[in-house]
């Protein structure tokens, strides 16, 4: 755990980034601007977002106990609580490092070895990339002309059996030393890859669902445009120049996804409205599971069995 000077350190460092923000918001669009674009979202909407999100970390936390294997049966509402901690190391460091938070959490509650957790996080995150991926391109079928929207429709698809060629490969990847780390968390067997697809698409459609019913409310564009807006953002946080905590990046990745339909004046304060409500939701999520740090130096003798093994 670090200690009192570090953790003064961190937090002054999440202030000044909290005060950038609130600078940035104020230059670019206004907090005028954007607590009116807010107030246009009503109390079912904001209930609904929350619903989703909440059904979205649910559905991942479900993934992450099938996953990996080393979580004891029962584990699922530690898993939860673990994915909610992860989330929010992922949104608030940048370039991708809060990522790291997920082998060391699984290895200091459950005592998973580094390659295990690695391997993992790898695996979760090739279900999510190509579920994102898929859904880009799916929107994008009803905005292209008709030969541009076939070759997203064919690109989509073969983003979406992506999985079932590690799968397939699996055996040969284990037996390439380099290449073991990706096939240790592959399922073995048919049934649990298609569980682990099936609660990836689900907790991918639930949360872009939350994100294009917001955006759509405040820019007035159709569903498949809303939802390029809504990917653009959130793929903004699994690339390498992801923002602390996503300032100026979430928003660029929605304006991107919103830049064929959307006017300025309205695309900015909405895509600021949006990352608020995330920020808002994952934090929230994260501060009731800050007990569960306690636990994380209490690994039980078959874990440090399995740490030696």
């Amino acid at each position: 755990m670090p200690n009192r000077p570090s953790r003064l350190r961190q937090g002054l460092l999440l202030l000044a980034v909290v005060a950038a923000y609130i600078a940035i918001v104020e230059w670019l669009c206004g907090w005028r601007t954007l607590l009116a674009a807010a107030m246009r979202l009503s109390p079912g909407l904001l209930a609904g977002f929350l619903a989703l999100m909440l059904a979205s970390y649910a559905l991942r936390a479900l993934r992450l106990y099938g996953s990996c294997d080393a979580i004891p049966r029962g584990g699922f509402s530690a898993s939860l609580r673990l994915l909610w901690l992860h989330n929010a190391a992922n949104l608030l460091m940048p370039a991708r490092l809060g990522e790291l938070s997920l082998p060391w959490l699984l290895r200091r509650r459950f005592g998973t070895s580094w390659a295990l957790g690695g391997s993992v996080l790898i695996w979760l995150r090739v279900l999510d990339l190509h579920c994102v991926a898929a859904l880009t391109l799916a929107a994008m079928v009803r905005l292209l002309p008709p030969k541009l929207a076939m070759l997203a429709l064919v690109g989509g698809l073969a983003l979406a059996v992506l999985p079932l060629g590690l799968f397939v490969l699996r055996e040969r990847l284990a037996a390439i030393p380099r290449l073991q780390i990706i096939a240790i968390a592959v399922p073995t067997h048919l049934p649990a890859l298609l569980r682990e697809l099936s609660l990836t698409w689900l907790a991918w459609i639930a949360k872009l669902s939350a994100f294009t019913a917001v955006l759509q409310t405040l820019t007035g564009l159709p569903v498949a445009a809303a939802m390029l807006g809504a990917v653009g953002g959130d793929a903004s946080t699994l690339l390498p120049i992801h923002a602390p905590a996503g300032a100026g990046t979430f928003e660029a990745g929605v304006l991107l996804g919103l830049s064929a339909m959307a006017d300025w004046n309205q695309a900015l304060p909405a895509a600021v409205s949006l990352h608020l409500l995330l920020l808002g939701t994952a934090l929230g999520c994260a501060l009731t599971a800050l007990p569960e740090l306690n636990k994380l130096g209490t690994i039980n003798e078959s874990a440090e069995r399995r740490i030696e093994a």
